[in-house]
C-alpha cells in the first residue's frame, strides 16, 4: 500500500510538470513509455515461447515518435541550414505501417526458418500498432493544436479520473443495480455501475476544467525549473459545450474501459498478473498506461473533428 501512494505521490506530479514544460523531456517522456511498454509486451510473449521480432519491434516502435516530433519541429530543427528539402520532410504515419510491414516481410524471406513466419510478423506488427503507434497520439495532441499541451494535461487528468470514479463507484454499488458484471471472463471485479460512474466523473470534471487547469498550472509554474511555456497567462480555453462535455466524457469512458480490458485479456491468456514490476505495487508501465493507448486517438479525433 505504501509503495503504490509512494508512486502516486511522486509520479503524478512529475507527469504534469512534463505536460506543462513540453518539448525535449516531452519526448523523452513519449519514449521512455512506448519502449518500456513495447518491451514488456514483447517479453510476455517471449515468455509463453511466442516468437516476435523484438529488436526490430522496438526500433520502429522508437523510430515514430522520433519521426512525429521531427515532423512538427523540423522547420525549428534546421532552421540554421539552408537546404530547403530538410524544411519541407513531411512523415506519413500510414507511411510508416507501410514501411513496418515491408521490412518484417523481408526479415522472413532472409531468414532459414519457415515455420511460424506470419506468427512473429503479426505479434511484432501488433505490438507496434498497439502501443507505439496508438500512443504516439500523444505527440499529434500536442503540436497540431495551440493549446496542445493543455489537452494532453486534460487527457491524463481525464483517464485517471475515470479510474477513480470507477473505483469509488464499483465499491460503493457494484452489482446492486445491475447484476451482470461489465466483463466477468475478463476483469470479474469491473462492474456497469463502476463503468457509470466512471463516465459521469469526466463529465463533472471537463465542465470545471478550466478552472481546475489554471489552479494546478499556479501551483505547479511558481517553480523557477518550470520554463515560461507553461505560465497560466498564456493559457487558451478548452471551453467545451455541455453536450460536447457529455459526448467526449462518453467516450473516454467507453475507450478507457476498453484500453484496461484489452491489456487484461493479453494477460489473461499469458496468464500473468502484471506486465511488469518497474512500478512496484502498480505492475508495469503497460499497466499504467493501457487506457491511455485508446483515450489518447479519441481524444485528438474529438478536438479535431468534433469539437468547435
Amino acid at each position: 500500500m505504501l509503495s503504490r501512494l509512494f508512486i502516486i505521490v511522486l509520479f503524478v506530479p512529475f507527469l504534469l510538470w512534463i505536460f506543462l514544460k513540453g518539448d525535449v523531456m516531452f519526448l523523452v517522456f513519449t519514449l521512455a513509455i512506448i519502449g518500456v511498454s513495447l518491451h514488456e509486451f514483447y517479453k510476455m510473449l517471449k515468455d509463453k515461447g511466442f516468437e516476435v521480432a523484438s529488436r526490430i519491434g522496438l526500433g520502429l516502435g522508437l523510430f515514430l515518435p522520433l519521426a512525429i516530433y521531427f515532423q512538427q519541429n523540423s522547420k525549428n530543427i534546421f532552421s540554421y541550414f539552408k537546404f530547403e528539402f530538410f524544411k519541407q520532410i513531411n512523415f506519413d504515419m500510414g507511411g510508416f505501417i507501410v514501411f513496418a510491414i515491408i521490412l518484417l516481410s523481408l526479415r522472413q524471406i532472409f531468414k532459414v526458418k519457415i515455420e511460424n513466419a506470419m506468427a512473429e510478423i503479426s505479434y511484432t506488427m501488433f505490438g507496434i500498432i498497439y502501443v507505439a503507434y496508438l500512443f504516439s497520439y500523444i505527440l499529434l495532441l500536442k503540436y497540431e493544436f495551440p493549446n496542445g499541451r493543455v489537452l494532453v494535461t486534460m487527457t491524463f487528468i481525464l483517464i485517471w479520473t475515470c479510474d477513480s470514479a470507477a473505483f469509488i463507484g464499483g465499491k460503493t454499488l457494484g452489482g446492486k443495480i445491475f447484476k451482470r458484471r461489465l466483463a466477468p471472463k475478463i476483469s470479474p471485479n469491473k462492474s456497469i455501475e463502476g463503468a457509470i460512474f466512471g463516465v459521469l466523473g469526466v463529465f463533472g470534471v471537463i465542465l470545471i476544467f478550466d478552472k481546475l487547469y489554471l489552479a494546478i498550472a499556479n501551483a505547479i509554474c511558481k517553480f523557477s525549473i518550470i520554463s515560461k511555456a507553461c505560465s497560466p497567462e498564456t493559457y487558451q480555453s478548452i471551453g467545451l459545450k455541455a453536450w460536447e462535455a457529455f459526448l467526449l466524457a462518453l467516450a473516454i469512458g467507453v475507450f478507457a474501459e476498453l484500453g484496461d480490458l484489452v491489456e487484461s485479456k493479453i494477460k489473461r491468456e499469458f496468464g500473468i498478473k502484471d506486465s511488469g514490476n518497474l512500478l512496484l505495487g502498480h505492475g508495469g508501465f503497460l499497466d499504467r498506461f493501457d487506457s491511455a493507448l485508446f483515450v489518447l486517438p479519441i481524444v485528438y479525433f474529438f478536438m479535431k473533428y468534433v469539437a468547435h
